[in-house]
């Protein structure tokens, strides 16, 4: 092992370990809160799905990109190469999905008491679960391509296909099927989605600020509604998804156009691919006191 791959190899590691641990930490405490029935949220059920959503795709991506660079990939045949790039690809928009849906959620639930909002944060809390069924279908069927370009690492050489790591990709018999742009429009209109109900939160939140200005001035003890503390938690959780996406942005575009071997760009792109979900844990914990003051309660 190169000593670049040994510092990777060490830097995918410790994001492994300390997502799993994070998210597995973060799940228990709303799990317990969920069941203990202490100030039960609605929006708990979306962050349970978020968690769990998180978890799955540091297994399926980090254990394989550790495999990869140590070079044990040989230990992973066609079909588990199949099996774990869709489950890759499907838990990498399961996660995308579920941001989205916590900042439409979140932003349903700080509108205004007016009759129109009324109606739909009455009904908001009965879709949570069927909204969450409904991303595991969509995601399982549009990635239903990814086993059927997907080969074992004994076949990445050959000309036209993609490295993936410990997997390849066949590039020139997915074109004419163009998945690949239709699996980017379908990402693009969760992240408009998340775009457009993250602007409305700041708008909410921009308004209150000045409601209550008058009150901060002569109250300096005046305390932070729990509704606005989960607003800017799930603010901060969707800059942070925009951040990383945009930062391994280049990364991927540079492996997809210039490189037909594995290198070291690949092995970056995918632990900034991981580095939302391993963070992701600790953004809730450090801006969410209502779990943190629920969870010590008992």
């Amino acid at each position: 092992m190169f000593p670049q791959e040994k510092v990777l190899w060490i830097f995918c590691l410790i994001q492994f370990i300390i997502g799993i641990l994070g998210n597995g930490l973060l799940f228990c405490m709303y799990i317990f809160n969920f069941r203990s029935g202490y100030r039960k949220r609605s929006i708990d059920p979306i962050l349970l799905h978020f968690i769990f959503t998180n978890a799955l795709l540091l297994l399926f991506r980090g254990i394989p990109e550790m495999l990869g660079i140590k070079k044990w990939e040989y230990f992973v045949n066609d079909i588990g190469c199949k099996f774990m790039s869709y489950l890759q690809s499907v838990c990498r928009g399961l996660s995308l999905s579920s941001t989205s849906l916590l900042s439409v959620f979140q932003a349903i639930t700080i509108s205004p008491t007016t009759l129109f909002w009324s109606k739909i944060k009455t009904k908001a809390p009965k879709c949570v679960l069927p909204c969450c069924l409904l991303y595991w279908i969509f995601n399982m069927l549009i990635d239903v391509f990814v086993p059927i370009y997907i080969t074992g690492p004994k076949n990445r050489t050959i000309k036209g296909r993609l490295s993936l790591g410990f997997c390849s990709l066949n590039v020139n018999g997915m074109r004419p099927l163009k998945p690949v742009i239709w699996k980017s429009v379908y990402n693009f209109v969760f992240v408009g989605i998340m775009a457009c109900s993250s602007v409305y939160m700041v708008f909410i939140l921009y308004r209150h600020h000045q409601q209550v200005k008058h009150i901060h001035h002569t109250n300096l003890t005046s305390s932070v509604s729990p509704e606005i503390q989960a607003t800017r938690s799930i603010l901060l959780l969707a800059s942070t998804f925009v951040c990383f996406s945009t930062v391994s942005g280049p990364f991927i575009i540079y492996i997809e156009s210039f490189q037909k071997t594995i290198s070291w760009t690949y092995y970056v792109s995918a632990l900034l691919s991981m580095s939302f979900q391993s963070l992701s844990p600790f953004v809730l914990l450090s801006s969410d006191i209502h779990i943190l003051k629920s969870f010590c309660v008992f």
